[in-house]
């Protein structure tokens, strides 16, 4: 089976066995029956290098970036990063790769693989996915996310939008050094002294690097550990608002005081459409259905699917701007878009 027929195998599943999407790829390319083996196709499978498809995303994105069309949030290439978790086959492999999710009933449990991806809210398409052995930090994924960014030389500035859980001082710092704006909502416990001295909704709070807060990344982190405390602290601007259901809204962000605190919240819904985008991998396009047991099919169908997500987007996008302008020569009162 040629280099090729393997990429194109890969990229056409559809979340069946094994063999019956080969009997479909060769059906499709006209050439039944098939004189392959499922063991054979496996086997073949093992061979290849799975970081292709990243390599292969990263081409296929590069045009798009490198141009006019991107569509921007006040000039701000407007990414949303977050983690989930994926079911991965049940494999002595698999285990020592990824790990399980076992609780207080069984210590086995399902073996999931940590996933963490970057997504470009305005433009439809995954940047990058990350994917780890279910113990590592979400921080250290969202990091290798961003960073993946320079290898698609995107030249806008990036805003990045994260939920509760990566306020960290250090990560602030990493997001900083990177040159990346961010938006992070804060969970009620974070930074709760130096929020509880604000004379305002809206204002700057100072972040003391004390020995404590940086206790903690000096065994993770001893460079970083040694420039923030030669620093002492970290400016951020914090701001609070009230949402219908009652609770405040706290975000942080580096975002200059002339985007409204009103802005900063709608800005901050907006990220709701990664998890959207997860939904859509894991149950319309079989993100989870694995080849095989071997850890390499899980980084291979995963990577793969993610590069179809994209293509697939880059069509869509392309009817929605056809269907929008149909519906404004028709004096439609609503946008029109594909469903």
């Amino acid at each position: 089976m040629p280099l090729k027929d393997m990429l194109l195998c890969c990229l056409s599943k559809k979340g069946l066995t094994t063999a019956f999407e080969l009997r479909n790829f060769f059906k499709d390319k006209g050439e039944l029956p098939m004189a392959l083996s499922v063991q054979g196709y496996l086997q073949q499978r093992k061979r290849l290098n799975p970081e292709i498809f990243p390599y292969l995303n990263r081409r296929y994105l590069m045009d798009f970036y490198h141009s006019e069309e991107p569509k921007l949030w006040k000039g701000y290439l407007l990414a949303a990063v977050d983690g989930s978790k994926a079911e991965v086959p049940n494999s002595k492999e698999n285990r020592e790769t990824f790990g399980n999710s076992g609780n207080q009933h069984s210590k086995t449990g399902q073996v999931r693989a940590l996933v963490s991806g970057i997504y470009d809210i305005l433009n439809h398409f995954y940047l990058d996915i990350e994917i780890e052995h279910i113990s590592v930090s979400e921080i250290e994924l969202a990091k290798r996310n961003l960073k993946h960014l320079r290898e698609l030389e995107i030249r806008q500035p990036v805003l990045a939008v994260f939920d509760r859980g990566y306020p960290s001082i250090e990560f602030i710092d990493f997001l900083e050094m990177e040159g990346i704006h961010y938006l992070i909502r804060l969970s009620s416990n974070d930074y709760k002294a130096e929020r509880g001295r604000m004379q305002s909704e809206d204002g700057k709070v100072i972040l003391k690097h004390s020995s404590a807060r940086l206790q903690k990344i000096r065994q993770k982190h001893p460079e970083r550990y040694e420039r923030m405390k030669r620093k002492g602290e970290t400016t951020v601007r914090v701001s609070k608002s009230t949402l219908p259901s009652g609770n405040e809204l706290v975000l942080m962000t580096n975002l200059p005081d002339t985007i409204a605190a009103e802005e900063l919240a709608d800005l901050y819904y907006q990220r709701w459409e990664i998890e959207k985008k997860y939904h859509t991998l894991k149950n319309k396009m079989k993100f989870e259905s694995v080849t095989g047991k071997a850890s390499v099919y899980v980084y291979q169908d995963f990577w793969s699917q993610v590069l179809v997500y994209n293509m697939i987007q880059d069509i869509r996008n392309s009817a929605d701007e056809e269907a929008a302008e149909t519906g404004r020569k028709s004096g439609n009162k609503y946008l029109m878009h594909t469903n």
